[in-house]
């Protein structure tokens, strides 16, 4: 399995997920001018939350109700592997690559685990006047 994923990470996710918006559907998400990108956005982001609640549909989530776990595994997996291609879309319209969101990813990892370490209460870290966090990592 190791070989198989380092042959297909990240970054091949992202080459192919280029590929399949370039070729089956004739958009370039790196070359759209500002009205396209956000169009592009849209129904991006749409189409994620779409698949998000599809995933959710998949498991017992609901406290009223007496069940836990999956309703079915295979199908919530394969409900989050559709939304991980509207994601990396997401990632493509923004000029991220697979190095980038990686990079970008650990960054954040640490401070979430500093936030945690320091009894994080989600308002000492916040900007008073656009609520944006204080700590996070440099871009």
């Amino acid at each position: 399995m190791e070989g198989f994923v380092s042959e297909r990470g990240l970054a091949a996710v992202f080459d192919r997920q280029l590929a399949l918006q370039r070729e089956s559907f004739g958009v370039d998400p790196l070359t759209l001018d500002d009205k396209a990108r956000e169009e592009f956005i849209r129904w991006n982001v749409l189409a994620l939350m779409d698949e998000m609640s599809e995933a959710l549909n998949e498991g017992h989530w609901k406290p009223w109700a007496d069940a836990d776990g999956f309703k079915d595994r295979d199908a919530y997996v394969k409900e989050l592997v559709d939304a991980l291609h509207f994601l990396v879309n997401l990632f493509l319209a923004a000029g991220a690559d697979a190095d980038e969101v990686v990079t970008r990813y650990f960054a954040k990892a640490e401070v979430n685990a500093q936030r945690q370490a320091d009894g994080y209460d989600g308002i000492s870290t916040k900007c008073g006047h656009c609520g944006r966090a204080l700590d996070e990592p440099e871009g």
